[in-house]
């Protein structure tokens, strides 16, 4: 049986003995090449590759750029893959030529990384070809074969860009002995919770959910995990689908997400609660109460017997081979840790920025996970609080920024700009970010963070509480295609879930709006970009009574056929009527999946007496454009 314990201690106490540089980093993470470095999952098939397999493909292609492109050296190269085997080859390939990888966040504008592509320097990119300036180096094109005993000459940095939410352009560098620091905070994770090195059948696996550009992929589920021999599990795509059946095909224990990934989950299994009949769901919630009980009563049974408990939703969503979660990257909702937790899935709360990595994690019983801390900071790492902020010094922050090309180095504290509270055990809280505090009438500040955990709104897209012209305002956004009966309960629940609040937490601005309050791929909301959006007139807001539904709009086909096909969609998707708009699309509106959608032509087909070529009828996604098409048919 693996020793977690021994193996951490061991390769720990090597890395420490290095000179704790990238080369170090790469040279015991690859020590046992025997160990499964990965396993890809399409879906019918998992494929396995080795420690020594993945080695032996970083040293081949390292020693292609070495020796196809011999001028270029101490150079940054932009790495343009997302998360996926190509990307660790990539990442170490850069790293072994005597190059410095710049971890290009593909989410990001396409022409805010050419202008951080410029800040820096870069010149070559290596991937795939998503339209960045620059030279290309193709992988196909890296097709050598590693001399034996050929010397590496090893770079001993890195950099990344940070999400973006501030509207600058900044870099973070990092160098090996930083991300050794980083490391070794493991021997202190391990000490405080000796949950995270549980296994399921000898093995730990970690599915890789988070982008491995991102500080908390990189480090968190990269480099922590794989520094120790374990296996990381890659997916194939990110349909919610792929996602929970890789988990259970592949035997995951670990996942580590942002809270949107989180309040996800917890949003389909209550709308699945919801469905039930009152005596049912009434039974769930008095489960809930049950098993958080247990646990804290006997923690590691208590885990057991809680997922046994809740099987039937357990058996659907992770199975019951978990061992450990953490959410981080911003604010999770109370209501979410407390639902995954009384499954049975341990949720830890986690913090950590780009300048600074992973600083803290709740490390705590299921008591100390509920109060929703980011833990105690991580020994390479020290926090003190001025005026509220949080501020942060240590051996495993970046030391070096680049901020709208200008370099600042970070030799004390750093201002991470996050509003916290710490208790008497040493714990910390985040409570919001500096720049979005709004005063009140009576001069309190308040966090729009700590509303927006209170506000639960069904049906919606999106929301944001903010400081717009000097009014604390609550956006929505709706979807695009709403009933009337929609409408009305949207806005009957944003009333109930105002009221609920204290006066000194109520918006005084209620807005809806159709556009987007994130930017393309964006995780969450930021709501600099928002105000950003709204000054510059792109995101358009309307009060309750200037929502146009589609009851508005001129229906110009039968309507009795329309009502069936509604009636027939509503009965496949498990809808009433008044949810289903009649322009609103079956797959990304409504939901529908495939199977779905050839039930949907089916019944039509049967109900109508009619033959539909889907090849030559494959638009046909919505209500009217259905019933349009039936027109002609019948």
């Amino acid at each position: 049986m693996v020793n977690v314990r021994k193996i951490v201690n061991s390769r720990c106490k090597a890395l420490e003995n290095s000179k704790m540089d990238l080369e170090a980093i790469y040279n015991v993470m690859f020590s046992n090449e025997k160990y499964y470095f990965a396993e890809e999952n399409n879906g019918y098939k998992i494929t396995k590759h080795t420690y020594g397999e993945v080695d032996k493909k970083i040293k081949d292609y390292a020693y292609s750029i070495n020796k196809i492109y011999p001028n270029l050296k101490d150079e940054y190269i932009g790495i343009s893959i997302d998360s996926s085997l190509e990307w660790i080859y990539m990442f170490w390939a850069t790293i072994l030529s005597n190059n410095k990888p710049f971890l290009i966040n593909l989410r990001h504008p396409k022409e805010l990384t050419n202008n951080l592509l410029d800040d820096l320097g870069c010149k070559y990119l290596i991937g795939k070809d998503l339209g960045y300036n620059g030279t290309l180096i193709k992988i196909e094109d890296l097709n050598l074969k590693v001399e034996d005993n050929y010397k590496f000459n090893y770079s001993n940095e890195l950099c990344l860009s940070t999400s973006a939410t501030t509207l600058k352009r900044k870099i973070v560098f990092y160098t090996g002995l930083e991300l050794s620091n980083q490391i070794l905070n493991v021997k202190e994770v391990l000490r405080c919770n000796k949950r995270v090195k549980k296994h399921y059948k000898n093995q730990i696996k970690l599915l890789v959910f988070l982008p491995l550009y991102h500080i908390f992929g990189l480090i968190a589920v990269y480099i922590w995990f794989c520094f120790f021999g374990r296996t990381l599990v890659f997916l194939k795509d990110y349909s919610s689908n792929t996602i929970l059946n890789t988990i259970k095909m592949n035997k995951v224990t670990h996942v580590f997400g942002v809270p949107l990934f989180w309040h996800s989950i917890e949003k389909e299994i209550l709308k699945e609660v919801s469905k039930k009949p009152k005596k049912i769901q009434d039974k769930f919630y008095n489960g809930m109460e049950k098993t958080l009980k247990l646990q804290k009563k006997f923690p590691n049974l208590g885990l057991r017997l809680s997922m046994k408990g809740m099987k039937e939703i357990t058996d659907n969503l992770f199975g019951r081979q978990i061992k450990f979660l953490i959410s981080g990257g911003s604010y999770i909702k109370d209501s979410t840790l407390k639902l995954i937790n009384a499954l049975g899935y341990p949720l830890y709360n986690g913090y950590g920025m780009s300048e600074i990595g992973v600083t803290s994690v709740e490390l705590g019983n299921i008591t100390d996970r509920l109060k929703n801390s980011i833990g105690k900071p991580l020994p390479s790492v020290e926090y003190k609080i001025v005026d509220d902020i949080l501020y942060v010094k240590g051996k495993s922050i970046s030391h070096k920024i680049m901020i709208n090309r200008n370099i600042e180095i970070i030799d004390d504290f750093f201002k991470t700009n996050d509003v916290v509270k710490k208790d008497n055990d040493n714990r910390y809280y985040i409570l919001g970010r500096a720049d979005d505090l709004f005063i009140s009438t009576n001069g309190e500040n308040i966090s729009p963070d700590e509303i927006e955990k209170l506000i639960n709104v069904e049906n919606i897209e999106n929301y944001s509480i903010i400081n717009y012209q000097n009014e604390l305002s609550l956006i929505i956004q709706v979807k695009k295609y709403l009933t009337n009966i929609q409408k009305d309960r949207i806005n009957e629940s944003v009333i109930d879930n105002i009221n609920k609040l204290d006066n000194s937490f109520k918006p005084t601005k209620i807005y809806y709006t159709f556009d987007s309050l994130m930017s393309e791929n964006a995780i969450k909301v930021s709501r600099k970009y928002l105000l950003d959006k709204l000054e510059k007139k792109e995101v358009n807001l309307l009060e309750f009574k200037e929502i146009k539904t589609e009851e508005n709009s001129e229906i110009d086909c039968d309507i009795n056929i329309l009502n069936k096909v509604v009636d027939i969609m509503a009965s496949i998707l498990d809808k009433k009527n008044d949810e289903i708009g009649i322009d609103a699309n079956f797959f990304f509106d409504l939901g529908g999946s495939s199977l779905d959608y050839y039930n949907l032509i089916s019944m039509i087909t049967t109900e109508f007496k009619v033959e539909i070529n889907l090849d030559n009828n494959s638009s046909f996604y919505t209500a009217r454009s259905i019933a349009k098409m039936l027109e002609e048919l019948v």
